[in-house]
């Protein structure tokens, strides 16, 4: 059976028509392939729709027919090794359904653009169906997955999405930042991320603000009279005379893990409670033991809680 090859443009709708041809004469040899075509046409057709949006709003200065047509084939050419790479996975989908590993597959023939939608062994239908109805589903399915994707991205993030899911993932992650806030201070990285881990639970606690949304707070710097920006007021453990006690406290709220690491080095330069700190910064032990002899948390077991964590096996590894 012939079969588009990998390396040719789709021209429009074109293709559909050897799609359809192709289904009619060996539709159980060519499931795979009939498929891995629909996908591609189908990831076509939402570059078509991407680019007739931005036309809508206006072209830019370079834009001409000879651009628009090259586009157009890279478009095509990028939809065909997208598909061939695992697509987005529609083509798998509609191998299990017509095979019956997925939904139980209908038996129905309709040749209405309709029944064609419902139907979940679409591959059946191709045949019954003729060019129009194969571009209108495209286009319906296109714009459907469109639609999906701009509300997904409107979504907005909650503090879950930016938790991490244990301490190797909490250091590679965060590790990078921590270098820059050291060299910035003058204090060994490993200290910094140890009291990052501490006030976050290894990253697995992040805090959010009233809506939902992440704070980026991974130091858990109040918001007081010196801070204008954005806050995050949550409950918070606090040591009175030596006492555990929760309380409601307003913190800085940020807009990425890198704000909250430039802000903590700022914090710490611009206060004086905290230049012995800095000042011993390449010892990570006295470092947490001068910050929290400065104020910087009342638990009174916060220095040993840091060295217990820059002890872990998962900082002797980094340098």
């Amino acid at each position: 059976m012939s079969r588009i090859d990998n390396n040719a443009f789709f021209a429009d709708f074109n293709s559909l028509v050897d799609l359809k041809r192709q289904a009619q004469q060996d539709p159980d040899a060519a499931l795979k392939q009939v498929a891995q075509e629909f996908e591609a046409i189908f990831i076509n057709m939402m570059f078509k729709n991407m680019r007739q949006a931005n036309e809508n709003i206006g072209g830019g200065i370079f834009d001409s027919a000879q651009t628009k047509q090259y586009t157009e084939m890279m478009d095509s050419q990028m939809a065909q090794s997208l598909a061939n790479a695992g697509g987005i996975g529609l083509a798998e989908s509609l191998v299990r359904q017509l095979q019956g590993q997925g939904v139980a597959s209908s038996d129905g023939q309709g040749s209405g653009l309709d029944s064609a939608l419902s139907d979940v062994s679409f591959l059946r239908n191709i045949p019954t169906l003729n060019t129009e109805q194969l571009q209108a589903v495209a286009k319906k399915a296109a714009n459907e997955l469109a639609q999906a994707a701009t509300n997904s991205a409107s979504r907005s993030i909650q503090a879950s999405d930016v938790a991490f899911e244990s301490p190797d993932s909490f250091v590679e992650g965060l590790w990078p930042y921590a270098q820059q806030a050291g060299e910035k201070l003058g204090v060994d990285p490993k200290a910094i991320l140890a009291q990052a881990a501490l006030e976050t639970g290894w990253g697995k606690y992040p805090m959010a603000k009233s809506d939902g949304s992440p704070s980026y707070n991974v130091f858990g710097i109040k918001a007081d009279q010196r801070w204008s920006g954005d806050r995050a007021l949550v409950n918070t453990v606090e040591y009175r005379d030596g006492v555990a006690q929760q309380e409601k406290a307003a913190f800085r709220a940020y807009d990425s893990f890198a704000q909250s690491f430039d802000d903590y080095a700022d914090f710490l330069k611009a206060s004086e409670r905290y230049q012995n700190a800095l000042e011993v910064g390449d010892n990570a032990a006295m470092f947490a033991a001068y910050l929290q002899k400065g104020g910087y948390a009342t638990d009174p077991e916060y220095a040993d809680k840091i060295s217990n964590i820059l002890s872990s096996k998962w900082f002797k590894s980094l340098l």
